[in-house]
Order: structure tokens, then C-alpha cells, then sequence
């Protein structure tokens, strides 16, 4: 009986939209259906793409560093960049070289006159703490610096055209498995190489190959399709190995002096000199940041009401995007609310794996210690209150849409900032919000959301970022610490070439002077408090430099991992002018 008055009760409520939406009547997942959607708008966007032309595909696999040149061979060697050398074979003719081929292949004899490379690729031995195969060791360190592990063995083959094309001699280049792919893009690059013999390609599945921007056909009427043959069997050694990781981490620690001299066109003098001059660096975001895609007029707000609690009344909330690609949220208002009065609205959002309910009625005991109910709580305080679903659920399949959004120049963000967007257009007409007066406040990958988001949406006039602030780039990146995501399962993390332009104060400075602040417990895992305040000292010294330090502030408190909901609920209300 009590089962039964449950689902009449649910039933009575699901018949109740919010005033001025249309009954939504969707059953099911609604998070899953989301991801389904972006999947079907994945798949239309990568009809008909044609691929970079190939400098711009140079910079986007990373071959843009400068060769050292040589003029002695070794057996063994040759250079390649400062600090980093090829190993393989080298086979000389008896004579004269008349010839150069570059074989990432099984060679079974060298011809008359023939002077032949035969690289070592990097193989897949399980490496590191996370045990990734080092190619995706090497992806994973690469990617956000602007370097790719296939950049690194396109240089291979090109310092060894170098040499060759010096000498006046004729090249072919060649491969089977992965250096099919390599001399696929080797000889798309470089217009010296006479002819490309390329095998059958290897599934472009593993995130190694992810090209940012680099979907559709390297066409060239160099390469030549030899069908499957044999791999060569050489692999590169650990001593190699460690160059490349050398390599990487120490453009890392020079990765804060790039992005300074990237930023040094920008005037952050004054908020009105900073507004002149971020069109660029805004722009720059969004284009190579995180990608964008177009919303589409049309659809309805569709809402059911799901709560009805002491303090306040919850609806759920579709909400059209683009094509099938919809936002989902839960709309929390406070009872007692004064005809034609106008109140702030805080957008709540959850972490990874989380959901809206998690921050209003948690389900578990671990969702209650995580969020602390923060959604429910800003509601009873007075606040509108929305806790949008972002996509980041259901394990690894919405990383594979990252993955499969990456070569169209897209992330899973290209969808939350159009869901957030399209979110914002519905909740500022609603004459109960006062569209002066939004704020953000998430946890998490939540706080990874306050940070991507606002600095495309200036609707959010307070930003707060709990829980994943961090210096962003030695997060991403280092190896000498057990919370890198170098070590970590996720990887969708990875930005190609954000170290050399955005980290998280970067980021900050594009939502400046609007207010900012950032939550981090002690315990915290993501990373240590002496990072933290690294990277907020800079923010401070911005705000500080505008006379505006009140707009911003960190709050630390003894804890782990998890919404604090103390000086956070202070900033909101003092920013936000409620009461």
C-alpha cells in the first residue's frame, strides 16, 4: 500500500509543469539520452571532413620543434632534437649512396647504392604508475604542450631526410602498422619525400592517435597504398624512451614562461585596458580551447515537477540545444516568494559520476558527505537554485565521445558550454530570476566546469571553483607526483597545447573582474595546497592590481575532497546581494 501512494504521489507531481514549459513526458535515463545525442551529433559532424592542409597539420601533431642537423651516421643513431635521438638501423651501401629509404617496415636486404633508416618505434610495454603503454605515456605528457608522440617520430623520419636530401639523394619512406601512420603523415608533411609506401593503417581507435583538428583524408598523390606487410620489429629502448620523457618535462617546467610570452599582448593594466584587448585570447579559447558548436533555434522547455519540500519546489527540465543534443537539469524555487519579486539564481553542479539529485537528496552516504546537499541548502537559504546533468557519467563512454569530438576540432565541453548557454536563455527570461544576479559554484569536475565555462558565458557574475583549481598544467602533466593525471585512468583531461596558453589563471583572468573564488580542503587528493596557492596567488595579485581584492578569495578548510558550503555560501551572498 505504501508502494502505491508513493507512485500516485509521483504520479500527481509529474502532471504539474512549471508554469509556461510543456509537460515533459520523457521516461528512462535522461543523462544516457543525452550522450546519445551528442554521439548522433558526432557522427553528422564528421560527414565530409577534409583534414588540414600540411603546416597546419605540423603544428597539430607537434613536428614543429627545430632538427639538429649531422653529417656523421652511427650504427645505431642519429639526432633528432636537442636532447632527443632516433635509434634503429642504418644501413650503408658498399659504395656510393645513390638512393634514401626511411623503412618502418621489416627490411629483408638493402639494394645497390641504397643508404636505408629503419627507426624504432615506441612499443606498448605498460610503464608508470597508471601502467599506460608508453605510447600513450608519451600522448598523455605531449598533448597538452603541444607535442604528440606521433610529432616525435615524424621527426625521426624527417631528420633522417634531412640528411639525405643534403646530399642530393632521392627518398622513399615506408611503413607497416603503426609506421604506416607515421610515414603516412611523414610524407604528407614534407614535400621532399619522393613516395610514401603506406600499409594498411591500425585502428585509429587508442587515444594515442587523437590528432586535435586532424579528422578527414591526408590526400597526396605521393603516398602509395602497398596493402598489409611486415612490421619491422624494432622497438625503441628504454634509453630512448626516457629522452622523449626528458624532453617532455622539460618543456613542462618551461610551460609558465610560454604562456606569459604568449600573454604579453594582453593589458591587464585595468579592467577597461583587459575588456580592449581579450578579444584575441577569448577568441583563441574558444577556437583551439575547447571548440564550439552552433545552437539551434527551436524545441520546447519541457518540465515535470519532482519535488515538493518544506522550503522549496523542484521541476525537472529539458531544455533544446541542438538537434538531439538537449540539456537536463533540476530547477529548485523557494516557497514563499512574492509576486513579481526577483531573486539570484546559483547554478549548482555536481562531479564526475554525479547527477542533480546527488546535491539535493542524496541517494547514498557518499553523495550526502561529497555535495552536502549544497543545491537543497542554497534553496532553503533563499536562493533560486539549478543543478544542471553535465555528460561526464557513464564511465568511459562519454571519454569516447571526447575522443571522437577531438579531430573535429570539439570537446565534451563544445556541448556543455551550448547546454549552459541554452540553459541561461531559459532561466534569465523567467521573471522570478534576476539575470543580474547568477552564480556558479561546483565541485570537482564541477570545478573543472567553473572554470571552462564562464569565461565564454558572462551571464555567471560570481564563479566559484571547489575542488580542482590547481596549477593545471603540472597537474596535467608532471611525473613526479602521484596525483598527475599522467598515472590517472581519465583520458579526456588532455588539451592539446593548453600549457602554452591556458592554465587555470589564464582562465580566471578571462572571467575578470567578474567575483572568483576557489574552496580547497586540506585533504584534498587533486593536488596540494602550496600548488593551489600558486597559481590563486596570481589571481589575487590581479584583482589586487584593480583595486577589487573583495571580488575575490580562497577559502581552505580541514577536509578532503568535497563541498565545505562555509565562506563559499558568505561569497554568494555578499556577491550576489541576498538578502
Amino acid at each position: 500500500m505504501r508502494v502505491l501512494a508513493w507512485f500516485c504521489f509521483v504520479c500527481g507531481l509529474g502532471a504539474q509543469p512549471f508554469p509556461g514549459t510543456a509537460a515533459l513526458e520523457r521516461s528512462g535515463d535522461l543523462s544516457l539520452a543525452m550522450l546519445e545525442g551528442m554521439d548522433r551529433y558526432l557522427d553528422r559532424a564528421a560527414v565530409g571532413r577534409k583534414a588540414p592542409g600540411p603546416e597546419r597539420m605540423r603544428e597539430l601533431i607537434g613536428a614543429v620543434d627545430a632538427r639538429v642537423p649531422f653529417t656523421e651516421l652511427r650504427a645505431g643513431k642519429w639526432p633528432v632534437l636537442e636532447g632527443m635521438d632516433a635509434e634503429g638501423v642504418v644501413w650503408q651501401p658498399a659504395g656510393k649512396a645513390t638512393r634514401c629509404w626511411i623503412a618502418m617496415e621489416e627490411v629483408k636486404a638493402a639494394r645497390e647504392g641504397e643508404l636505408i633508416f629503419q627507426p624504432a618505434l615506441l612499443g606498448l610495454d605498460p610503464v608508470g604508475k597508471g601502467r599506460h603503454a608508453r605510447r600513450e605515456y608519451v600522448y598523455r605528457m605531449a598533448y597538452p604542450l603541444g607535442r604528440h608522440v606521433l610529432g616525435f617520430e615524424v621527426q625521426m623520419v624527417l631528420a633522417a631526410v634531412d640528411y639525405c636530401v643534403a646530399r642530393g639523394l632521392p627518398v622513399t619512406v615506408s611503413g607497416q602498422g603503426e609506421g604506416a601512420v607515421v610515414a603516412l603523415y611523414s610524407t604528407y608533411l614534407d614535400g621532399r619525400i619522393q613516395e610514401g609506401r603506406v600499409g594498411s593503417l591500425p585502428d585509429a581507435g587508442p587515444v594515442w592517435r587523437n590528432v586535435w583538428k586532424g579528422a578527414g583524408e591526408l590526400d597526396s598523390a605521393r603516398v602509395k597504398w602497398v596493402g598489409a606487410g611486415k612490421e619491422s620489429g624494432l622497438v625503441a629502448s628504454e634509453a630512448h624512451f626516457q629522452q622523449i620523457v626528458q624532453f617532455c618535462q622539460k618543456m613542462l617546467r618551461g610551460a609558465e614562461k610560454r604562456r606569459a610570452a604568449w600573454w604579453a599582448k594582453a593589458d591587464l593594466s585595468s579592467p577597461a585596458a583587459w575588456e580592449r584587448t581579450k578579444g584575441p585570447y577569448l577568441e583563441r579559447y574558444i577556437n583551439e580551447g575547447i571548440g564550439q558548436i552552433a545552437g539551434e533555434a527551436g524545441g520546447r522547455v519541457e518540465t515535470r515537477r519532482l519535488y515538493d519540500a518544506v522550503d522549496y519546489t523542484g521541476w525537472e527540465v529539458t531544455i533544446p540545444v541542438a538537434g538531439e543534443v538537449f540539456g537536463y537539469g533540476i530547477l529548485l524555487v523557494p516557497k514563499g516568494m512574492k509576486p513579481g519579486e526577483r531573486r539570484p539564481l546559483v547554478v549548482a553542479q555536481h562531479g564526475l559520476e554525479g547527477r542533480p539529485q546527488d546535491l539535493i537528496q542524496p541517494p547514498d552516504a557518499k553523495a550526502a558527505q561529497v555535495y552536502g546537499r549544497f543545491a537543497a541548502r542554497l534553496v532553503e537559504r533563499g536562493f533560486i537554485v539549478y543543478a544542471p546533468q553535465n555528460p561526464y557519467i557513464h564511465g568511459d563512454r562519454f571519454r569516447r565521445l571526447q575522443r571522437k569530438a577531438n579531430p573535429l576540432g570539439l570537446t565534451l565541453y563544445s556541448f556543455i558550454v551550448a547546454q549552459h548557454k541554452a540553459t541561461l536563455d531559459w532561466l534569465e527570461n523567467l521573471a522570478m530570476v534576476d539575470g543580474e544576479r547568477i552564480g556558479f559554484y561546483g565541485l570537482s569536475y564541477g570545478g573543472r566546469t567553473a572554470m571552462l565555462v564562464p569565461p565564454v558565458e558572462p551571464r555567471y557574475k560570481v564563479v566559484i571553483c571547489s575542488g580542482n583549481f590547481n596549477e593545471w598544467t603540472w597537474k596535467i602533466a608532471s611525473n613526479e607526483v602521484p596525483f598527475s593525471y599522467l598515472f590517472t585512468q581519465e583520458y579526456e583531461m588532455f588539451d592539446f597545447n593548453q600549457g602554452n596558453t591556458f592554465g587555470h589563471f589564464e582562465l580566471a583572468a578571462l572571467m575578470a573582474p567578474r567575483a572568483f573564488m576557489v574552496e580547497r580542503g586540506h585533504a584534498d587528493g587533486v593536488g596540494i595546497d602550496e600548488w593551489v596557492s600558486y597559481e590563486y596567488a596570481k589571481v589575487r595579485r590581479l584583482y589586487a592590481n584593480w583595486n577589487l581584492g573583495e571580488r575575490t578569495t580562497i577559502e581552505y578548510f580541514q577536509g578532503p575532497h568535497q563541498i565545505w558550503g562555509v565562506g563559499t555560501f558568505a561569497f554568494l551572498h555578499q556577491q550576489l546581494r541576498w538578502p
